[in-house]
């Protein structure tokens, strides 16, 4: 595929695959069989579609200063982390992640329950309790159980459940749309870590090493999407873009 439009289409069609493959492997209702089969699946599409555009990439050089180490960096590496053309390989990561995040985030919208911070109560309460030998509570870490006391003790249920599902549904959308994906992406990971500390483990696992990869591609995880306007407009705080003179 010596034309890149060529190239890009044809990595835009398997990103949406991708997407798809990811919904089939991670929804509850799917048999153990197809679940299996649609990860193994795209996991080797993720893969044949970066062995694809990697053939063409042509990394730049940065100059080694005296203190780093000077040691060649992989090109797959820094095609995934500076490449344009490896915006396609995240595309289908967002559109997967940001699904999930949206719809769990309007589905604590529209539940009555999370507003007025019972359901929240009710996990909480549910993670601390303490059952009788040999079960195990859901919580391991006592560090993490003092801090879920501590907020059911102060009623930070009510206000901290709309963090979440308005944060959710925020996620959701920055992930879809392509918008500060990387800090998005982040927020995402900080729930899934909470919700994995407090014994729900589920998909949390998956959707963790899924946003790693959007804030390891950080520069080009939102190029098919509003960061490519959004990061040169904005630059980064180490990096501020300067404002233009009059």
């Amino acid at each position: 595929m010596e034309n890149r439009s060529t190239r890009m289409v044809v990595a835009l069609v398997m990103a949406l695959v991708g997407a798809f493959l990811l919904y089939l492997a991670a929804n509850p209702d799917s048999a153990p069989l197809t679940a299996m089969l649609s990860l193994v699946a795209g996991l080797l599409l993720f893969l044949i579609t970066l062995l694809m555009l990697v053939r063409y990439y042509r990394p730049g050089q940065d100059e080694v200063s005296p203190d780093e180490v000077p040691a060649p960096e992989w090109k797959m590496s820094r095609f995934l982390r500076r490449a344009r053309d490896a915006a396609p390989l995240f595309l289908g990561i967002r559109l997967f992640l940001g699904y999930e995040w949206l719809q769990s985030g309007w589905s604590k919208l529209q539940n009555p329950a999370w507003g007025t911070g019972e359901a929240l109560r009710g996990f909480w309460e549910r993670a601390i309790a303490i059952p009788e030998a040999p079960a195990r509570p859901a919580i391991t870490y006592p560090v993490y159980r003092s801090v879920i006391e501590f907020m059911l003790d102060n009623g930070w249920e009510t206000w901290f459940g709309q963090v979440i599902r308005w944060g959710e549904l925020l996620i959701g959308l920055g992930l879809l749309f392509g918008g500060l994906t990387a800090i998005a992406a982040f927020f995402g990971l900080l729930l899934n870590f909470s919700f994995i500390y407090a014994g729900s483990a589920s998909s949390n696992p998956t959707f963790i090493i899924l946003a790693l990869l959007i804030i390891l591609g950080w520069r080009v995880a939102g190029w098919w999407g509003l960061d490519r306007i959004l990061l040169p407009t904005l630059g980064t705080p180490w990096a501020a873009v300067p404002p233009d003179d009059d």
